[in-house]
């Protein structure tokens, strides 16, 4: 599965904030290994606002490792407030032009600005169509673009208009997840959550100093209470003071149900919930459902890293032995990154234990399949090269079954496993024949999923504030049912595309 970005914003009193952003990024370098970069403001130079941004890991980018030119960015890039980014596409290339914050300089301080963003813009199509009519052009054709385009446009005239009102106008106009860093060249600084809270942040203030982030994981060193910011709701330092402020109203949340199974840090909390122990339910919950009785050969493994509190506390219910058979080497990137040979990448992801899994029955656990090439490649390995007795397939989340809008890079039907076998409009009730099908495609001997109700009981959070479209084919947006529809008729008329269902 493809990551979110991750964005964070940092306003102090004295200059320094390009350490604390760095440091930020770094602790969410899980959210997108692509490129990184900063915007920072510095009332004594002369580029009050600059931005650099690079190719690659946080380290990668601003040189850690040669401390000549880490040193020359640090100087050059410090200040008293700044933003960060680091990007994994879903849409645009994988260039260093489309790497964020962008920045938009202008000749009036309070119209030149940057930002950074975490989402999906689901009707991008129909904006990028305004624009041209408008006489814009999307060069990168990127959402990110567009954005740019559309705050720049709320400042068009010489009066300067409050930020509450400026996201608020942008809130009528963008469908889809939209968690963003801002910052202007007038010394103001704002972060946003898009008003169903698809994408998690938070914040933390002290006294006049404001820190906020993607994940509260990048927060937890500064030890001061970490809060949540809610759906519609943005913070705003200006004045050297820091404003909490609603911006749009929240009709509904749809928090992504994604972030608990896979995308967050295990250490995060997402609206007062520990990830970590949402994680640790959704194994106690699967285990409710397993059919087989465990013996003196039974193991239970999990698919590193993820899967690992699930698996632990399923072995814990079922009274199973949990190893580690799986070791994930950390030094190679996820596997949707690098190149299409998919035994190949998993061999070198994944280190095998073949003294614990030989002769084994296992029970692996995963926290989700998507296009199952990857699951496949695991199981043939355990049962042909580690000679596993045999090898059953849990997972911590139901079955996918149709694409994801708001930014997890998921957009067709095509590239799903489910859709082969259920009718994605239909696809609640799923028969254990059609299990058994899938199972035997993936090498398996048995397959249980997460039911949704176990999903949203380990969660904690209510069923009607999760976004669990790509489960159900619910959509909480217009335009996520508009996509879907055509993304069902691309699906049924058998169109191969290497679009995304909203380019």
């Amino acid at each position: 599965m493809h990551e979110n970005c991750g964005i964070a914003a940092v306003s102090k009193n004295e200059k320094g904030v390009i350490h604390d952003l760095l440091g930020m990024l770094i602790q969410q370098q899980h959210r997108g290994q692509l490129s990184a970069g900063v915007s920072t403001y510095n009332s004594e130079r002369q580029q009050l606002l600059d931005t650099y941004k690079n190719l690659g890991l946080v380290n990668e980018a601003f040189k850690f490792r040669y401390s000549t030119e880490f040193n020359k960015i640090v100087e050059r890039y410090d200040g008293t407030k700044g933003i960060g980014h680091v990007r994994y596409a879903t849409s645009g290339a994988n260039d260093v032009g489309a790497a964020q914050p962008f920045e938009r300089h202008h000749g009036r301080i309070w119209k030149w600005f940057s930002f950074a963003f975490n989402g999906n813009i689901a009707n991008f199509s129909e904006l990028k169509e305004e624009l041209a009519r408008e006489q814009y052009r999307l060069v990168r054709n990127l959402d990110t673009e567009l954005i740019m385009h559309f705050i720049a446009k709320e400042f068009i005239g010489t009066l300067r208009r409050p930020l509450e009102e400026v996201f608020a106008s942008l809130s009528r106009v963008l469908d889809g997840a939209y968690n963003i860093a801002f910052i202007n060249a007038a010394n103001q600084l704002a972060v946003i959550r898009d008003p169903l809270g698809f994408k998690p942040l938070s914040f933390i203030v002290d006294g006049n100093n404001l820190f906020a982030a993607s994940e509260s994981v990048a927060l937890t060193h500064y030890e001061k209470k970490i809060k949540s910011l809610k759906p519609g709701e943005m913070l705003i330092v200006e004045n050297e003071s820091v404003e909490r402020k609603r911006f749009a109203k929240s009709k509904r949340k749809a928090v992504c149900m994604f972030e608990f199974v896979y995308f967050a840090h295990p250490i995060s909390e997402i609206d007062n919930i520990s990830i970590y122990n949402a994680r640790w339910r959704l194994g106690k919950e699967l285990a409710k459902r397993e059919s087989l009785k465990p013996d003196k050969n039974t193991i239970v493994v999990p698919v590193p890293d993820t899967a690992k509190p699930a698996a632990t506390s399923y072995a814990l219910e079922i009274g199973a032995e949990f190893k580690e058979g799986l070791i994930r080497n950390k030094y190679i990137g996820r596997t949707f990154i690098e190149g299409t040979n998919r035994t190949a990448l998993v061999r070198e992801k994944y280190s095998f234990n073949k003294r614990i899994l030989k002769g084994k029955n296992v029970i692996l656990i995963d926290d989700s399949i998507v296009r199952g090439t990857t699951t496949k490649e695991i199981v043939k390995i355990i049962k042909e090269k580690c000679k596993a007795k045999s090898v059953h397939l849990r997972i911590s989340c139901p079955p996918i079954v149709a694409p994801c809008f708001y930014g997890i890079d998921m957009t067709t039907l095509g590239e799903l496993l489910m859709p082969n076998y259920v009718d994605p409009e239909n696809a609640i009730e799923i028969s254990e024949k059609t299990f058994e099908k899938i199972a035997k495609e993936l090498s398996a001997d048995s397959l249980i999923y997460q039911s949704i109700e176990g999903l949203v009981d380990a969660i904690k959070i209510p069923k009607r504030e999760l976004c669990l479209a790509c489960l159900t084919g619910d959509y909480p947006t217009p335009c996520g049912r508009r996509l879907f529809k055509k993304a069902l008729e691309n699906f049924h008329n058998n169109s191969v595309t290497v679009k995304r269902t909203y380019e």
